[in-house]
């Protein structure tokens, strides 16, 4: 799962980690926590975008496409917004209802 750090400099960061976590009776315990992989919001922006063909469509839904990042990407839920806002911008779409992502339709 991609969780986002903000860096010292202003960046902000993805960082790819696994959590195993333990379970001891009714109580949970936190094990070990992985760095598997670290990108700038922009590179993890443009990689999804690649991959991402099949998945988009005209009249796409927020929730859909936030559910895609989640289960195909990795993506933690609570970041999905940002990686919405910078995908709108790459792929040209408008959100005029605030639900659903449209491409701009160039002449």
């Amino acid at each position: 799962m991609y969780i986002k750090t903000k860096c010292k400099c202003g960046r902000q960061n993805f960082h790819n980690v696994s959590v195993r976590v333990r379970q001891d009776g009714s109580a949970l315990e936190l094990g070990d926590i992985n760095v598997k992989d670290s990108v700038e919001a922009e590179q993890l922006a443009r990689e999804i975008l690649l991959e991402l063909q099949g998945y988009v469509y005209d009249g796409i839904t927020t929730r859909q496409l936030c559910k895609v990042l989640k289960d195909n990407f990795g993506v933690a839920f609570q970041y999905c917004c940002d990686i919405v806002q910078r995908l709108k911008i790459e792929l040209d779409m408008y959100c005029p209802d605030k639900q659903h992502l449209y491409y701009v339709e160039t002449l």
